[in-house]
């Protein structure tokens, strides 16, 4: 019989991957409809995770155990990559080859950690990695040659803005495993202060936002005179609404995460969020009709199945991790 824990926690799971998946959804219509709005986006989630740390864990502020000097590498990792995550798919990146591209950072993690830390793993994580390599190459060259096909008919320049948009994902991509290299390290000197860390990058790294202040006024502007969206009797501009919405799924998707994590094992963990970004891919190519072909699926088959062997989701004979 389920404990009354464990019914907490699957409810949570439930909530999670539900507030997750239909982040993504809104963040995907946001840009559909105001192209121009990463930016945007991505200064408000910074702003609302700010502001709720200062509101419900002041200590946080003013306790802190890690110095101030050491999150500022960090911050710069993850304002850039943040940042050019989102503003990728304004470059003719479609949100299910940015759902693959995520989903490689189990790969980007273990090459970085054996450069930084050589570390060795057992075959079965390499050949793990192959898959999820080969799997991002795959749907990148399907992705590729749409747009080459799409040239044809449509602007000649489609092609070389997607190119800008799938280097930004890679840097993105690797770029998040080196900042998780420099947490680690700094986890290890300091103990465990996600709630630092967490703060400390979204509050340092709102500076950054001047270099886009511009696009920002930009979008506010569109957002206020979009189509009013009545909630409540109240009629609002309906980006806002979805911003608004998109903000605060975020920031439960996040806190979910934390939960689960004080309550499974990791591996647990990653089964979750594996499963929430394979819906996430699956809602957005039937929600907004993103093109998916055979070489796709054979790209996101080869990306999720790796991932599943390298988390251990699939058992293999001496597969433990050597170090």
């Amino acid at each position: 019989m389920a404990t009354s824990g464990n019914t907490t926690a699957v409810m949570v799971m439930f909530l999670t991957i539900g507030a997750c998946c239909i982040n993504v959804l809104l963040l995907e219509k946001i840009v559909t409809d105001a192209p121009n709005s990463p930016a945007m986006v991505t200064f408000a989630v910074y702003v609302a995770i700010v502001m709720e740390n200062l509101i419900t864990k002041p200590k946080t502020v003013t306790d802190h155990v890690i110095p101030i000097k050491s999150f500022l590498l960090i911050t710069a990792l993850f304002y850039s990559t943040s940042i050019l995550n989102n503003m990728a798919l304004s470059y003719n990146v479609s949100m299910p080859t940015l759902l693959i591209f995520r989903s490689g950072s189990l790969m980007a993690n273990m090459i970085v950690s054996i450069i930084a830390f050589r570390r060795s793993y057992p075959l079965s994580k390499y050949i793990s990695v192959a898959m999820v390599t080969g799997g991002i190459i795959l749907a990148t060259l399907a992705s590729a040659d749409q747009k080459r096909k799409g040239e044809a008919d449509a602007d000649k320049s489609g092609f070389g803005t997607w190119i800008i948009g799938i280097c930004m994902l890679t840097y993105a991509l690797f770029g998040s495993a080196i900042m998780g290299v420099f947490q680690e390290k700094l986890f290890a000197k300091y103990g465990k202060r996600k709630d630092e860390v967490l703060f400390f990058t979204h509050l340092l790294g709102l500076p950054g936002f001047l270099m886009n202040y511009g696009a920002i006024l930009d979008s506010a502007r569109e957002f206020t005179s979009s189509a009013p969206l009545t909630i409540l009797g109240f009629s609002l501009p309906y980006l806002w609404v979805y911003i608004a919405g998109n903000v605060a799924l975020n920031m439960a998707c996040i806190k979910g995460v934390y939960f689960l994590l004080s309550e499974w094992s990791s591996l647990s963990v990653t089964m979750v969020l594996t499963l929430r970004k394979f819906l996430s891919l699956l809602l957005s190519i039937y929600i907004f009709k993103n093109p998916f072909t055979s070489t796709h699926w054979l790209g996101t088959v080869l990306v999720f199945t790796g991932s599943a062997l390298f988390s251990g989701l699939i058992p293999v004979p001496g597969g433990e991790k050597r170090e």
